[in-house]
């Protein structure tokens, strides 16, 4: 190839070029079908630890960490609690991973991309689910081959919310029950006075984390504080996520929904586990 010839191939670089605003790119796909090839074909070809982010155009998201063509994590699903790479087995994994990658694939287009490094470095056992496991899987489930679009008359959508459905004041016993998938101990605290109401794991008596009385009672009064400061911009429920320095180890969660404390000791990799429950409480009901 000539000299010149490389020249003006650079200048019609430079001329077709255009500038990104954002870090996302878009999944190319006229058909839920096309667009889950897209993002399977995406995993396949992720051969470093990143963390995928595929969104939608309503703003469901589905988010994944893969690592040498292999999800070794959820972090974010559309609805639910993500699955438990520790404690489901690897066939009802990879049947639950490739619903998601078809449901976020049915999400209204355009469908985006972030790629991130991961929160957190991988520890040696993270073999996850190869992409040709999820491959198999998504082979039984069946997609619409042309886009479909709904157009409804009539009365508008209610707008309550899962929070005014279940009342705010019960976030906090859902939180202690929907975190019992991934949390090492847990614990429901009554707001006004610290008494622990219910203790589970290595919370329990005799437990490396059972927390004392005087403990909880102080805890309490921390966070009453700290809603006399915050009150006028900041309302309830809160959840408040602390992680020790470097990623590794216990983090400590907890949701004060004004009534109640939930408290929840998990390891810091199940951070993920964690702003999906919060989320599937509090979103919006469709």
């Amino acid at each position: 190839m000539m000299d010149t010839d490389i020249l003006e191939m650079l200048d019609d670089i430079g001329r077709s070029s255009v500038a990104r605003l954002t870090p996302a790119v878009q999944v190319p796909g006229e058909t839920a079908l096309v667009r889950r090839e897209k993002v399977l074909r995406t995993i396949r070809g992720t051969i470093l630890p990143r963390r995928l982010e595929f969104t939608a155009a309503n703003g469901d998201c589905l988010a994944i960490e893969v690592n040498s063509s292999r999800v070794t994590d959820i972090f974010r699903v559309l609805s639910g609690i993500a699955p438990d790479f520790e404690t489901e087995p690897r066939e009802e994994l990879a049947s639950k991973l490739a619903q998601l990658v078809s449901d976020i694939a049915c999400a209204p287009a355009p469908l985006e991309l972030i790629s991130l490094q991961p929160d957190t470095a991988l520890e040696a056992d993270d073999v996850g689910i190869t992409i040709s496991e999820i491959e198999v899987a998504c082979e039984g489930i069946e997609l619409p081959a042309d886009p479909v679009i709904s157009i409804v008359a009539g009365d508008p959508a209610p707008q309550d919310t899962a929070v005014e459905q279940d009342g705010p004041d019960r976030l906090a016993q859902l939180f202690y029950e929907g975190c019992e998938r991934f949390a090492q101990g847990r614990v429901l605290v009554d707001g006004a006075d610290g008494v622990a109401l219910r203790v589970d794991g290595a919370c329990q008596a005799n437990e490396p984390l059972h927390p004392s009385d005087d403990l909880l009672s102080r805890f309490a009064q921390d966070l009453a504080g700290w809603d006399e400061d915050v009150n006028t911009a900041m309302d309830h429920p809160q959840l408040i996520v602390m992680r020790p320095s470097g990623g590794k180890g216990a983090g400590l969660a907890v949701l004060n929904d004004g009534e109640k404390i939930a408290v929840a000791v998990h390891e810091a990799r199940k951070l993920g586990a964690v702003v999906n429950l919060w989320t599937s409480l509090t979103r919006p009901e469709e």
